[in-house]
């Protein structure tokens, strides 16, 4: 693996982690959340782009669950 594709994973890696989080906060949030919700398409999109599924580089089972306190 080269320097620019690890660097590029742990970006993706990184990113994924804040959408989980996003799409959680999400799921408690009033209003007009359409521009929120989008970005977060937005980011998975770019993650798959870069060639990441978000499934593998961010295991459902890490993920933090909405009855979880942080």
């Amino acid at each position: 693996m080269t320097c620019t594709s690890d660097l590029t994973e742990r970006l993706c890696r990184s990113l994924a982690f804040h959408v989980i989080e996003s799409e959680l906060t999400l799921q408690h949030s009033e209003g007009d959340l359409t521009e929120w919700r989008d970005e977060c398409i937005a980011a998975r999109a770019l993650i798959a782009e870069a060639g990441f599924d978000i499934d593998v580089i961010y295991p459902v089972l890490d993920r933090p669950t909405v009855g979880e306190s942080q």
